[in-house]
């Protein structure tokens, strides 16, 4: 009897360990080809395979946060606002299912925030006022959770960068912003190989057309 319970713990570790490797090889391939794709039939493609893996991996909040990011990223080349509305919507459905996995997740509540600008976008006059305060808490909970997200800062630089002037935005209050999303990035380590660790290359080449607009 205990020769074949060792058995069993023995097979089912095995096969614990083949779910594993497969997902994790999986995930992989799938955050590569996710990073190289630059229109909307490939982001649609990939954010299928990360619905596939999700639905395969239930416990697992990655795969629908990749899933959302990429609705959010072709939302930025949308120019229908009709059916940006309908991709931010899916982005919304996958963030949501990802958030009832981890709702302490700290980057998962930055990729909230980094959904609003593109709803706003939509309708600046009518939106503005009522999303950019759920952005900002959204980015609020984001540090709450890890005060060293890079991609906070990185967002709320962008977002201060394009604002007028007037209303606290422009190159000079994006700039500390810019900076500090620098320092952070450059101490940053993600939690595992599949964790979030984008941003980085964005935040330095906006940091360095800022520091010229500055200069000027």
């Amino acid at each position: 009897m205990k020769t074949l319970s060792l058995t069993l713990v023995s097979l089912l570790a095995s096969i614990i360990g083949i779910s594993n490797e497969a997902y994790q090889k999986a995930m992989t391939e799938s955050i590569e080809k996710l990073f190289q794709a630059t229109t909307i039939p490939e982001y649609v493609e990939i954010a299928n395979q990360f619905e596939r893996i999700s639905n395969i991996e239930k416990a697992e909040w990655l795969p629908m946060y990749y899933a959302s990011y990429s609705y959010i990223m072709i939302s930025f080349q949308e120019p229908d606002n009709a059916k940006k509305d309908r991709f931010l919507d899916q982005a919304q459905k996958y963030l949501d299912q990802a958030m009832a996995i981890d709702a302490n997740e700290s980057e998962l509540h930055m990729l909230q925030g980094f959904l609003y600008p593109s709803r706003i976008t939509i309708d600046p006059m009518n939106r503005g006022m009522e999303l950019m305060p759920e952005m900002n808490k959204s980015l609020d909970k984001a540090l709450e959770l890890n005060p060293d997200n890079p991609r906070v800062y990185f967002l709320r630089a962008t977002m201060t960068f394009h604002m007028p002037e007037a209303y606290g935005g422009g190159a000079a209050n994006a700039l500390p912003l810019y900076q500090a999303a620098d320092e952070k990035f450059r101490i940053f380590k993600p939690k595992t190989e599949l964790s979030p660790n984008w941003g980085k290359e964005a935040n330095e080449a906006e940091l360095k057309k800022i520091q010229e607009v500055m200069q000027k």
